[in-house]
């Protein structure tokens, strides 16, 4: 897990315990399963209708990306640029097919095999850009999808709270269930801003975030393998790709060669 996710999420709880802890308050009254299920089933339902059977199968796996995923660490791409265009400046493009089914990196393993087939510079952008809009378009779909469930849980922490007050006012015969009543209305609409504000709203900001870096990540391969196909020198293609690197990660290509070696 993402240990800065896992710090923040773990402040938010420690705040409200603090907090409920310093005022003398009890937590058996926050204890809903009504609000829960109404609040999380709901939100989830509504968001859903309005969505494909594909994104429905995908948002499990959302889940477990935002907290443990890991964009590809764009310095180390820089470096393992250079290097393939070291090796194809000193032996071929040719010997670049040498060891491509073991690279991890998919996208990648297909822009070197592409220039070792001999496509041309246009046609292999035209193919990774391509395959770039796509990945765009999935990730766009699922934070879309995340971010309605944000927007629909307090909406139906609203409902949950309405229902309650119209049980309520059906029964004022019985003036000693009012508070217990109006309690349970209001934790619905609790439970619908802390599922927004706390699960669900952080979730739809990692994965935004996650997808903006792989969105670079992906940028900068494509540069690089234009640059390899076009016979550039491991020290122009690394002063190519540094100008997407934040500053103190431009260091040039002698001291990643001497990094590498």
């Amino acid at each position: 897990m993402d240990p800065l996710s896992l710090i923040g999420l773990g402040l938010v709880f420690v705040a409200i315990i603090i907090s409920t802890v310093m005022d003398g308050n009890s937590f058996a009254p926050l204890i809903g399963p009504s609000s829960f299920v109404l609040v999380l089933f709901g939100s989830l339902g509504a968001a859903l209708s309005g969505y494909r059977m594909g994104d429905a199968k995908r948002l499990p796996k959302a889940f477990i990306v935002a907290y443990t995923g890991a964009p590809e660490d764009p310095d180390q791409l820089v470096t393992q640029l250079m290097n393939y265009a070291e090796a194809a400046r000193r032996e071929g493009i040719l010997a670049l097919e040498e060891g491509l089914d073991d690279l991890e990196n998919k996208f990648l393993r297909s822009g070197l095999q592409m220039v070792v087939d001999g496509l041309e510079g246009e046609e292999v952008r035209q193919v990774m850009e391509a395959e770039v809009i796509a990945m765009e378009t999935r990730h766009d779909s699922l934070i879309g999808l995340m971010k309605k469930i944000v927007e629909y849980c307090p909406t139906l922490g609203m409902i949950g709270t309405v229902i309650g007050l119209i049980n309520i006012l059906g029964n004022l015969a019985d003036p000693s269930a009012l508070g217990t009543g109006m309690a349970l209305a209001l934790l619905t609409t609790l439970y619908g801003v802390f599922f927004a504000n706390v699960i669900f709203g952080p979730i739809a900001t990692k994965l935004t975030v996650l997808n903006e870096l792989e969105l670079a990540a992906k940028e900068l391969t494509v540069e690089g393998i234009l640059a390899i196909r076009e016979g550039a020198t491991p020290r122009h293609l690394v002063e190519r790709l540094e100008a997407y690197l934040e500053p103190e990660l431009r260091v040039g290509s002698k001291a990643r060669l001497e990094k590498s070696a």
